[in-house]
């Protein structure tokens, strides 16, 4: 029987989230925090799922997940059209295996029902869930490319990277597609719109650049109360409309630390200063809460910069990821935890057996 294994990092958002929506570029790293999933073909035609991390142990029929799938699709059609927080329940429902069995509901609408076999899914993640560091992509991009691999599916009728965007769809609404790249890519990836009114992704391998990435340090505030899907669907509307003065800033910010990335000689002070404004834009877009807003004054205080790096939260004491230069550890921090995960590190592997 047919065993595949995959593998795939998180990411952290250097620069650009929120604003990326709007047509902005963004620029991500990959973390050394992995998405591990594990796939065994069987005869019968029930898909056994294995989620540990969740305390989930399923079966399910085949039928019954491309069904689910299915409706998914609608609500999200549904949601398209009109993207609010009430049509993006209606899509992300309460299901806490929803994203596996979107994946899995994909993959086999896309066979036909004579090839559909039964077979078990085991997954692992490293990756916290709901604070920034892409655990959904990088779960979409290793199931994606395990189940194709295990239907014998060709990556050049079925790519992973559009495939793993539609099942995001699914649980962030209308995603950039910069978090399931990054886990695919690895390394430092940017994406921009192009004069034809698509996006292209340049990826940088991390020696290239002048940013030292291992300066820069992570902290895991804790996760936020509302998804990612929720907090975009209830702030997008505040970046909308022309000449958007918001929305300008955060496009000048990123443009500004994009220029840094290139240049042939460090310039720490010019790193913080873009680092505070993209924050304080974040503050003003209203994803920042005060009990992380408090601690980021601190670190600014002491001379450091920091920026929540992700879609951030609207309530609570958490906000997910957090990115600190230029600072020693300060009390404030200790109460977070330091992910001591190496950026820049390469993309999906996959294996057989």
């Amino acid at each position: 029987m047919i065993a595949i294994q995959a593998s795939a990092p998180g990411k952290i958002i250097l620069m650009g989230e929120h604003a990326v929506l709007h047509g902005c570029p963004v620029i991500a790293s990959s973390i050394g925090l992995y998405c591990n999933v594990w796939v065994r073909s069987h005869r019968d035609g029930l898909v056994e799922l294995k989620l540990p991390d969740l305390e989930i142990h399923r079966f399910y029929d085949l039928l019954q997940l491309a069904d689910y799938t299915l409706r998914v699709r609608q609500a999200w059609e549904r949601y398209r059209s009109d993207p609010t927080s009430r049509t993006f329940e209606q899509v992300r429902g309460m299901d806490p295996d929803h994203l596996v069995k979107c994946a899995i509901g994909e993959v086999l609408l896309r066979i036909p029902p004579q090839d559909w076999h039964g077979f078990s899914l085991r997954v692992r993640s490293q990756i916290p869930l709901d604070a920034g560091f892409g655990s959904s992509g990088a779960l979409a991009v290793t199931l994606i490319a395990a189940l194709l691999r295990l239907f014998k599916r060709p990556e050049a009728q079925h790519p992973v990277q559009s495939l793993a965007l539609t099942v995001e769809r699914y649980v962030h609404g209308l995603p950039s597609g910069i978090d399931h790249n990054t886990s695919l890519r690895g390394s430092v990836v940017e994406r921009r719109c192009d004069d034809e009114g698509g996006s292209c992704l340049t990826s940088w391998p991390a020696e290239s650049l002048n940013l030292p990435l291992h300066a820069l340090q992570i902290y895991h505030t804790g996760a936020a109360r509302e998804s990612t899907g929720q907090v975009i669907a209830a702030t997008r509307h505040r970046l909308e409309g022309s000449d958007n003065p918001l929305l300008a800033s955060m496009c000048r910010n990123t443009e500004r630390f994009r220029s840094l990335l290139h240049l042939t000689r460090p310039m720490p002070e010019a790193l913080k200063a873009v680092l505070r404004d993209y924050e304080a834009d974040l503050e003003k877009l209203g994803v920042v809460p005060p009990a992380i807003a408090q601690v980021i004054r601190m670190i600014e205080k002491s001379g450091g910069a920091a920026k929540i790096c992700g879609a951030g939260a609207l309530s609570g004491d958490s906000a997910g990821a957090l990115l600190v230069v230029g600072t020693t550890t300060l009390p404030a921090l200790a109460g977070y935890r330091r992910i001591d995960a190496t950026l820049g590190v390469s993309g999906l592997e996959i294996s057989e057996r």
